[in-house]
């Protein structure tokens, strides 16, 4: 791996390199697109799109960030690798 680059599964990105990251956010109460991704169907084109966009890195969400819901390690699980 080169100095200061990051590796991410099989892809390494230098450290002067450009890389666009999408995030989408499973959660049924997300403040972004209040929960337009949490089903899978909706949340699989959300990724897609963002792919064809020139995304390299998805980040998907299966808590919210602020005050909200307990969420159990399982349903995160299920809303983040199925």
């Amino acid at each position: 791996m080169r100095s200061g680059a990051l590796r991410l599964g099989r892809r390494e990105f230098g450290p002067h390199e450009p890389v666009i990251m999408a995030i989408v956010n499973r959660t049924p109460d997300s403040f972004y697109d209040q929960g337009a991704t949490f089903q899978d169907g909706p949340a699989l084109a959300r990724v897609e799109q963002a792919v064809a966009e020139g995304a390299a890195i998805i980040d998907i969400g299966g808590v919210k960030a602020g005050p909200g819901e307990e969420v159990s390690a399982e349903e995160e699980a299920r809303r983040t690798v199925g």
